[in-house]
């Protein structure tokens, strides 16, 4: 990694990761979001469809740390071992990618999704054109060199760009996929505008 704005970042995440553990060791109170994470979280939920017990299970299980709230290049990191997301920057998408790898955390049915991800790679539907077109990449990999997650079974980041992929709108990923997301997000009427649409960046 040689990107010394992202390696910046990650130290910053670092020092508050190891600060808030330190509170934790103090008896601080453990999951308040840090600086405008909260305010962000808001945004968040009153754009995508966050099911009601999600919002409730992230404010109250998730640490979420937000580093740069007049940014929106992206990036973030989920600290399984912390329970905390870290998020770079106020993008949607880094958002949605970084909580969903956190409600899958403890929800996780591997060989379940890793096959309705193969069974979405052969999907050729156009309604969900850009879900499967990701699938295929998981499943087989890409030109460019990326292996897929395929090989490694990593079900977790399956998991994650699928959810960030959508854009938290369940009706671009087929039924048979849509039902590993459906506690995490609200399916939306059929002539509701995508939520992406309507989100005030992208």
């Amino acid at each position: 990694m040689s990107n010394p704005g992202i390696i910046q970042r990650m130290r910053e995440a670092l020092r508050l990761s190891v600060a808030w553990t330190a509170g934790l060791l103090r008896g601080r109170p453990g999951f308040r979001p840090i600086g405008a994470a909260g305010a962000f979280m808001d945004e968040l939920f009153a754009v995508f469809p966050f099911t009601a017990e999600a919002q409730r299970w992230f404010r109250g299980k998730v640490r979420v740390v937000l580093l740069d709230p007049n940014s929106t290049t992206g990036g973030g990191l989920w600290h399984p071992l912390l329970n905390q997301v870290t998020l770079f920057t106020a993008q949607y998408e880094a958002a949605i990618h970084e909580f969903a790898h956190a409600w899958w955390e403890s929800r996780r049915d591997p060989a379940e999704l890793i096959a309705a991800v193969v069974r979405a790679s052969e999907n050729h539907d156009p309604r969900y054109g850009r879900i499967a077109g990701l699938a295929r990449d998981y499943v087989h990999g890409t030109a460019d060199g990326f292996p897929g997650f395929l090989r490694t079974r990593n079900d977790s980041e399956m998991y994650a760009g699928l959810a960030s992929g959508a854009m938290a709108d369940l009706r671009q990923m087929p039924p048979d996929l849509r039902r590993f997301y459906r506690s995490l997000f609200c399916e939306l009427p059929p002539d509701a505008p995508a939520p992406a649409q309507v989100a005030r960046h992208g």
